[in-house]
């Protein structure tokens, strides 16, 4: 059982392939987005995949964490506010240049499984020829954010996959490894390594709490596939921390006229200094609706990427251990995780939540906001009904490891 199951989900440019693994449906919906109410989101990336969780987790970070220093990216607000007195912008052609060579293409591959067909003389047959051949997914874009092969992306990018490629400004591909993933803020960081003839460029972070709605802002990645890779668009900042709920998780992004598409997900917003600014994700996809694209932030994204790239996973999160389902009667236990607080606890599945930390709820993203105001080793007291009987339980926080 998942820890977190509330899960994110998406939708990915799917290549016309054969694929027969079964796959659960999953689909972005946007709960508020400032004025807007029933807009149709897609994520800039494609159609669901499985989930897959970090399986290998890099040690060897130690140049990463020098090449991605905090001294660097503190420098980066004092280097934005200098170039801001001194009037040190770049043109769209020498943002492109300097930043183009950090924005890859990263490619999601599953496997194919044996297809079974039915026969008239009785029983099935299958293909074996197709087991375990590898196809592509979908595709998006990345960061590279270090010159020794780390690559920011959005976790969707990389859901389900059996294997990821990341293809170069060069065109060369790299197999890459997943460090870390986080569905919650839709992050991931993979890594690749570089041969030794090859130099790769590092973006730099700045610092998106200094933006200004009207400033400009230029996109680069590969929208609807390989094909247009390292495109640019620009346009500007349309609004700064602009609050969306997506799948019972409040995310806080840049909004942008400046074009995303359906592959640009992972891929750079970047400001008029040449510094990337947010993580294209999504974009408001419904009539009468033009040029609403949108970025995580990337000062919120940092703390975020440097948890995945030291830890695998984001430190200090607090979980319960339960997995909830919300019925027009109320809030239901339906999982128990094993080794949780809720297990020593005492919740049991059939309990019905009436009250956290004496407030009532009636949703899981109420009982989340609760929960998140924590932090691992504190107790979330749970007022539930069981068997026609209240019981109030306490569960001891522990911490998330995904």
């Amino acid at each position: 059982m998942k820890k977190y199951p509330y899960s994110d989900s998406t939708d990915m440019v799917v290549y016309d392939q054969p694929i027969h693994k079964k796959k659960k449906s999953k689909t972005w919906r946007v709960a508020l987005v400032s004025a807007l109410s029933a807009s149709v989101l897609t994520v800039a990336l494609g159609s669901g995949v499985q989930l897959l969780y970090a399986n290998h987790i890099s040690s060897d970070s130690e140049s990463g964490k020098v090449a991605y220093s905090t001294r660097q990216q503190s420098d980066a607000a004092a280097t934005t506010l200098a170039k801001k007195k001194q009037g040190e912008v770049l043109t769209i052609p020498e943002i492109a240049a300097k930043v183009g060579p950090s924005v890859v293409g990263v490619i999601n591959k599953t496997q194919m499984q044996s297809q079974r067909y039915y026969t008239p003389f009785g029983g099935y047959y299958i293909t074996p020829e197709t087991d375990g051949e590898l196809v592509e997914q979908g595709s998006g874009s990345g960061i590279i954010i270090t010159t020794d092969g780390y690559i920011v992306t959005n976790q969707h990018v990389i859901d389900g996959a059996s294997e990821i490629e990341v293809v170069i400004n060069t065109g060369k591909t790299h197999k890459a490894e997943v460090v870390g993933q986080d569905t919650k803020t839709d992050l991931a960081v993979l890594k690749i390594t570089p041969d030794a003839d090859e130099e790769l460029t590092a973006a730099v972070l700045g610092d998106s709490t200094l933006l200004e709605v009207g400033e400009l802002a230029v996109a680069i990645g590969n929208p609807m596939g390989m094909e247009f890779s390292g495109s640019v668009t620009a346009g500007i900042v349309s609004a700064v921390n602009r609050t969306m709920s997506i799948e019972n998780r409040t995310y806080n992004l840049i909004q942008t006229d400046a074009a995303i598409n359906s592959g640009n997900s992972g891929g750079a917003l970047i400001n008029q200094y040449g510094e990337v600014i947010g993580i294209n994700s999504v974009k408001l996809s419904t009539s009468g609706v033009e040029g609403m694209g949108f970025a995580i932030a990337i000062s919120e994204a940092k703390p975020i990427i440097n948890d995945l790239m030291e830890s695998g996973y984001v430190t200090g999160r607090p979980y319960v251990g339960i997995s909830i389902t919300e019925t027009r009667y109320g809030l239901f236990i339906t999982g128990i995780e094993e080794g949780s607080g809720a297990e020593e606890a005492g919740l049991k599945v059939d309990d019905m939540i009436l009250e956290v930390d004496g407030t009532a709820v009636k949703s899981t993203s109420e009982i989340n906001e609760i929960r998140d105001k924590k932090k691992p080793g504190d107790t979330l007291k749970f007022k539930v009904l069981r068997e026609r009987e209240t019981k109030e339980i306490s569960v001891v926080l522990k911490e998330s490891s995904q």
